[in-house]
């Protein structure tokens, strides 16, 4: 080897270990703020627990990480604080409903953020969304639902926004009654009769509520794929008549491969949101997460924050007469 090779390789060797310490050194003694959009003791907020216990030993400086709540609109005052005021410097993430990747595109929602800015982190887990009924209703599967109308109750957001689309795309007979505070509030009033089921529910938490082990049926299966876990189910995709039907599920329902997604602010140092990611996805290999999460019945399986972005720049990419139909049938404003 050449001695001006090697005076290289001894100067690339002296300049790399500040580079590869830089992140050590930012975060050593810092606490992080992990910004929950939503109350605290809901899935939500299990799942920020969760991970704040484990993420801080996997960031390079082993930072303390702390959850804040800051429920309200869905998520979507948490993601215009992180958007807005949050410090730009990585000390600040927010976890926030998968749906507002995609709500700016169909308006209705008081946000202040454009999705494709975030510095995406990852998220946890995805999971299929389900239309449950009560097991003494006549309703067994989504297609009793398009031959008579069934009572369901709504709290909002998907609760909300999935058997309308159901409604308008595919002729279901959903007649809606809003005004419920959260799921446990709709499990209580299909317990008590009030209602004959409710849409919006994800698989896992589903059995997590007790709502599994005939105590609800299962009507359609809601999300990209098929879940294994439901074979005799039906999805929603089969029940879609065009190409359009499918992009409008694909606009809707497509947020659910990436529930609870945490995103740092814009503005936060590249290299700062490379080793955040990187301390999130050694986080979700953690045998001791893992195992919190067994304990905690919730599902990890997580999905990289460059695929939440890609995500992201493919469904701003969906042609503007899709949104807009979402939109219309969601009585909402597309941007």
């Amino acid at each position: 080897m050449k001695v001006g090779s090697r005076t290289a390789l001894v100067a690339l060797a002296v300049m790399l270990p500040p580079v590869a310490h830089a992140q050590d050194d930012f975060y050593r003694g810092r606490t992080v703020s992990l910004v929950v959009g939503f109350n605290p003791g809901g899935g939500a907020d299990t799942y920020a627990r969760l991970i704040a216990r484990h993420i801080g030993k996997h960031i390079a400086g082993n930072p303390t990480v702390v959850v804040r709540n800051m429920q309200g609109a869905g998520s979507v005052v948490a993601a215009n604080h992180i958007y807005n005021v949050s410090p730009k410097d990585g000390t600040e993430l927010g976890l926030f409903a998968g749906n507002i990747t995609i709500d700016p595109l169909m308006g209705g929602t008081q946000h202040k953020y454009d999705a494709r800015k975030f510095g995406w982190i990852g998220a946890p887990s995805s999971d299929s969304n389900v239309c449950l009924s009560s097991p003494s209703s006549p309703f067994k599967t989504i297609d009793d639902v398009i031959k008579r109308e069934m009572i369901t109750g709504t709290s909002g957001t998907s609760t909300y926004d999935f058997p309308v689309v159901m409604n308008n795309v595919i002729g279901a007979r959903f007649k809606l009654v809003k005004g419920y505070g959260g799921s446990a509030a709709l499990r209580l009033a299909m317990e008590r009769g009030e209602i004959e089921g409710f849409c919006g529910v994800g698989y896992h938490s589903m059995r997590t509520a007790g709502l599994a082990d005939g105590k609800a049926n299962i009507l359609v299966q809601v999300g990209l794929a098929r879940n294994p876990h439901m074979p005799n189910v039906p999805f929603i995709f089969d029940y879609a008549k065009s190409e359009q039907d499918r992009q409008i599920f694909r606009l809707v329902f497509g947020w659910l491969d990436l529930e609870r997604p945490i995103g740092a602010p814009p503005g936060v140092p590249e290299e700062r949101v490379r080793a955040l990611r990187d301390g999130f996805d050694r986080a979700m290999k953690d045998p001791g997460l893992l195992a919190d999460a067994e304990k905690a019945q919730v599902g990890i399986e997580p999905m990289s924050g460059s695929a939440i972005a890609a995500f992201v720049d493919d469904a701003y990419r969906t042609p503007a007469e899709v949104s807009a139909r979402a939109a219309q049938m969601l009585g909402r404003s597309a941007q």
